[in-house]
């Protein structure tokens, strides 16, 4: 479990702190979406959760290990893989094979280790035809697969993602998309996943919202969706499928009320004609 208590972090101590007052769990194996506007502390929380910032007051705890602790820094970064909005940032070798390794290699596996692996995590993410292919080569929704492919190579438990489909087209977003949901389904990988598109976020298990750098609400999608006009306060916008179940409510069909399931909606329309 990822524990964080009290967090507060400023970029510069002569300014209001960017995040104050945080305390979140975030469980094994789930899926949690964060959401808020630009400027609310969305990816700065993102990168207190494997260390790559620390925090000014407060603590944040991977599965016992302080990010906060020199001698343990590492490995919170094995149990906790971050990937960026243009993962080409974080590519560091000439071919997408050998940059899945880094990551094993870094941590001083074995050469037999690190080769199991690199190709279980090709196989998984659909990679092995461009194994050889240099990472800045490759378009976008193969790089962040690759990202995912570090992730898995590393035998990450937590995968954070900031914005990963934000530079993508439609296609690409589904399959990274699809990608993401395997390794929480089928392998149990817990997703931290910030995001803009609602869509998105409809996947989750559960979302907070953060504004002006504390956690304004959370809840399940249902819950968070529920109160559209809180959302757009926010500054949020709301999915298309709210939209339409918002409008079926106040035209008086209460039973679409709450309903973010496509499938779900489609039965009550069935079922009320």
């Amino acid at each position: 479990m990822i524990e964080i208590r009290e967090l507060e972090f400023h970029y510069d101590k002569e300014k209001p702190p960017i995040l104050k007052g945080i305390n979140l769990d975030i469980q094994e194996g789930e899926w949690l979406t964060i959401l808020g506007r630009n400027g609310s502390g969305k990816s700065t929380l993102a990168r207190m959760l494997n260390g790559l910032l620390l925090p000014s007051s407060g603590e944040v705890s991977v599965d016992g290990l302080s990010t906060t602790e020199p001698e343990q820094l590492w490995q919170v970064r094995e149990k906790v893989a971050f990937v960026f909005q243009n993962p080409e940032n974080q590519f560091i070798a000439t071919s997408v094979e050998d940059d899945i390794a880094f990551g094993p290699e870094n941590l001083g596996y074995p050469r037999e280790e690190i080769t199991k692996r690199v190709e279980r995590a090709l196989d998984l993410m659909h990679l092995q035809k461009i194994r050889d292919k240099a990472p800045h080569l490759i378009s976008g929704g193969e790089k962040q697969r690759v990202a995912l492919a570090g992730a898995l190579a590393m035998a990450s438990k937590y995968l954070v993602l900031d914005e990963p489909t934000s530079m993508l087209d439609p296609q690409m977003r589904r399959t990274v998309l699809d990608s993401l949901q395997f390794l929480h389904s089928e392998l149990g990988m817990a997703i931290i996943y910030i995001t803009n598109i609602m869509e998105e976020a409809l996947l989750s298990e559960r979302i907070i919202v953060l504004d002006q750098g504390k956690i304004a609400r959370q809840g399940t999608p249902v819950e968070i969706f529920a109160d559209q006009d809180w959302l757009l306060s926010m500054g949020l916008d709301l999915p298309q499928i709210s939209q339409l179940t918002g409008m079926l409510t106040k035209a008086g069909y209460n039973q679409f009320a709450g309903i973010v399931d496509s499938q779900q909606l489609m039965e009550k329309i069935l079922c009320a004609r």
